[in-house]
């Protein structure tokens, strides 16, 4: 159960509570969302796009990294996954780091799991993006709604950590092969597990904790990290 408060609200006492927020992504609508913690390094963690995904399938380790000292907010998103209508995702990244920054982020990492891998990695590429290293769970390199070119990645400037079950029967694996062969400042990551994204997080154990001390290792390296995407 969250703190509720308005987007203006102080922190949470506790470091695994939330508090309810709202934000407007670029294109103007307004998002829901929960946000974790409370630090000058944030991490945006968006979820996958399947039916029954939510933004829950990230609280375990947005709970890990408010208990660590940074900010982490997840959100409910307005694509249809049944309508696979998600090509305006990366306004909504765009939309939640801009809101991370106006309360008190000076380092933003834009995360995210399966599509929203792609809509992160894809509001990276754009023009004054106030991203400054991204987090790609189990995206693919091409989508319904994206598809990344060799130039457009190799532009990406900011740290990139890929990461994907090496046994990912999404074929996630491959695309992050891939995309970190095209992404000069990109690190690439396998956790042994078949399993889609966060799907690893809330089903295997031990791949789970494995996945997760790795992502947390990334962000705290990220500390430092001044330049945008």
């Amino acid at each position: 159960m969250g703190d509720s408060a308005d987007a203006t609200g102080s922190a949470p006492e506790r470091p695994g509570s939330y508090r309810e927020v709202t934000f407007p992504a670029q294109d103007g609508a307004t998002r829901s969302g929960r946000l974790f913690g409370d630090g000058s390094v944030a991490v945006v963690l968006s979820y996958m796009g399947r039916s029954g995904d939510s933004q829950d399938d990230w609280k375990t380790f947005a709970e890990s990294l408010a208990e660590h000292g940074y900010q982490a907010l997840t959100y409910a998103r307005e694509a249809d996954s049944e309508q696979n209508d998600f090509v305006d995702h990366w306004r909504d990244v765009l939309g939640a780091a801009t809101f991370l920054r106006d309360h008190g982020a000076e380092t933003v990492i834009a995360g995210g799991a399966s599509i929203g891998a792609v809509a992160s990695l894809h509001a990276a590429e754009q023009p004054d993006n106030g991203i400054n290293a991204v987090l790609w769970l189990a995206g693919l390199h091409e989508t319904d709604s994206y598809e990344f070119s060799k130039a457009d990645v190799a532009r990406i400037s900011c740290p990139i950590m890929f990461v994907s079950g090496e046994g990912d029967a999404y074929g996630s694996a491959e695309s992050a092969r891939l995309l970190h062969d095209w992404a000069p400042t990109s690190e690439l990551l396998f956790i042994e597990s078949y399993r889609h994204g966060t799907d690893i997080l809330t089903h295997d154990e031990t791949s789970a904790r494995t996945l997760s001390q790795a992502m947390l290792e990334f962000v705290k390296r990220m500390e430092d990290q001044d330049a945008t995407c």
